[in-house]
C-alpha cells in the first residue's frame, strides 16, 4: 500500500530535504550560551559592570552588610585621597610657592633698584622680568644674574654719557643722588670711576654738564685748610655740625667736591711788616768793657709797595718777584716754625656748581674747606711720603 502522499504542486521542490540540513546544521553547531557571552567581554565592560551592580538600586539584591562594606570601602578612600592632597598642599606646595613668590619679589625689587633713573626703561629690564617671573623653582630664580648685564648698560650709557656732558676744559660733573652731592672731575677720572664699579655704585650716579659759578666768601684760617690752601687747590667743601640748613645730611661725604680755588686775599693788616733784629755782644778787656750791637730793622706794607710798583714809584719786576707768592709763603713758613697768626682772615673766590651757591652764602661761617690727599700740594705730599717711609 503506497502511504506516500501525493505532492503538492504548489509545495516547492526540495523544500523538505532543505529543511532537514538546517535541523541537522543547528544540532551540530549550537549557539553559545549567555555565560559563555559575557565571558568574551572586555575587562571595561566587566568593571563598569561589576560597578553597576553596586550603585544601581535596581540591579543585582546584596546583602545589607555587604552595602555598608562597599560604601564604608568608598568614604575611607576619599577621605585618604583628601588627606594626602590637602598635606600635599599645605606641607609641600604652598610653602614652594611662597618661597618662589618671595624670591622672585626680591629679584624684581633687586632688577628695578640697578635698572632705575635712565635705564629705567631700558629692553633687558622686560627681559629679566619675563626670565624671573617664568622661573618655576626659588633656584632657578637665583641663578638669574643681573647685576652683570646691569653693569654693562650702566658703563655703555655712562660713557657716552660723559661724552656728551662735558664743558670746554674736559671735565664733567657727577651727581649722586642719594647723597644729594656733586662732584666736579676730569672726563679722565669719570672714566675710571665708570670702569672700576659695578652698577650699585653706577646706578647712583649721573654725570651732567658743570653749570659753575664763582663765589666770595670770607672765612677764618681754621676754615680755610689752616691758611694753607692756594690759587688752583681743588678742595672740599665740608659743614660743621652746628649747620642751620635743613638739607644738610649727615653723610660723612663732602658737600660739595671738586671745588678750585680761584683766589685768595688776606686781610691788608697781614701785609704790615715792622720788623727788628738785634744782637748784641760785650767784650770785656781787663777794666775796659767794649759792647757791640748789631742791629738790622725793616718795616714796610707790602701792599703800599704794590701800589708804588704800579705808579712806577719801585721797579714794578722787581717789587713782583719780590713779593710774589707773599701770602702763601708766609704761611708756609708759619706751618714751618709752628708760630703764625690765628686771627687771620681770609676772602677766596670758589667755584662751585650753581645749585649750590645759596647752600656756601647760607652757611658761610660753618664750612670747612679741606684739602684732599689725592690733590695734595707738595708739601703735603713730602710731610706724608716721609712720614711712612721712616
Amino acid at each position: 500500500m503506497n502511504t506516500k502522499k501525493p505532492k503538492d504542486p504548489l509545495y516547492p521542490k526540495g523544500f523538505e530535504e532543505t529543511r532537514e540540513l538546517k535541523k541537522q546544521i543547528y544540532d551540530d553547531f549550537q549557539k553559545p550560551s549567555k555565560k559563555d557571552e559575557q565571558d568574551e567581554l572586555t575587562p571595561l565592560k566587566k568593571l563598569n559592570r561589576k560597578i553597576g551592580i553596586y550603585l544601581s538600586p535596581k540591579s543585582i539584591d546584596i546583602s545589607d552588610n555587604e552595602k555598608k562594606r562597599k560604601i564604608g570601602v568608598i568614604i575611607t578612600t576619599i577621605i585618604l585621597l583628601t588627606l594626602i592632597i590637602s598635606a600635599y598642599y599645605f606641607i609641600i606646595y604652598e610653602p614652594s610657592q611662597e618661597q618662589l613668590s618671595l624670591a622672585k619679589t626680591t629679584k624684581l625689587n633687586e632688577l628695578h633698584e640697578l635698572y632705575s633713573g635712565a635705564l629705567a626703561t631700558s629692553p633687558n629690564v622686560l627681559l629679566l622680568e619675563n626670565k624671573i617671573n617664568d622661573a618655576a623653582t626659588p633656584e632657578e630664580v637665583e641663578t638669574i644674574n643681573i647685576i652683570t648685564q646691569a653693569t654693562k648698560d650702566w658703563k655703555t650709557f655712562h660713557k657716552q654719557s660723559i661724552n656728551l656732558h662735558q664743558d670746554k676744559y674736559n671735565r664733567t660733573m657727577a651727581v649722586y643722588e642719594n647723597e644729594s652731592k656733586n662732584t666736579i672731575i676730569s672726563t679722565t677720572e669719570a672714566m675710571e670711576i665708570v670702569n672700576e664699579n659695578d652698577a650699585t655704585i653706577l646706578s647712583q650716579i649721573k654725570f651732567e654738564e658743570p653749570n659753575t659759578v664763582s663765589v666770595p666768601i670770607l672765612v677764618s684760617r681754621l676754615q680755610a685748610g689752616a691758611g694753607l690752601v692756594k690759587v688752583g687747590s681743588v678742595v672740599d667743601i665740608y659743614t660743621s655740625s652746628n649747620s642751620t640748613d635743613e638739607n644738610v645730611s649727615n653723610s660723612t661725604a663732602p658737600e660739595i667736591s671738586g671745588c678750585t680755588v680761584l683766589s685768595i686775599m688776606r686781610y691788608e693788616e697781614n701785609g704790615e711788616i715792622d720788623s727788628e733784629y738785634s744782637k748784641s755782644k760785650m767784650i770785656v778787656a781787663g777794666n775796659t768793657t767794649n759792647p757791640k750791637e748789631n742791629t738790622k730793622s725793616f718795616s714796610s706794607d707790602v701792599l703800599e709797595m704794590i701800589k708804588g710798583a704800579i705808579v712806577n714809584g719801585y721797579d714794578e719786576k722787581e717789587t713782583f718777584e719780590m713779593l710774589e707768592n707773599y701770602g702763601v709763603k708766609l704761611s708756609n713758613y708759619e706751618r714751618q716754625i709752628n708760630l703764625g697768626d690765628l686771627d687771620d682772615q681770609y676772602m677766596l673766590l670758589i667755584e662751585t656748581p650753581q645749585d649750590k651757591v645759596n647752600f656756601i652764602l647760607n652757611n658761610m661761617d660753618n664750612i670747612v674747606l679741606t684739602i684732599p690727599t689725592t690733590d695734595a700740594p707738595d708739601w703735603m705730599v713730602t710731610e706724608i711720603s716721609s712720614t711712612y717711609q721712616n
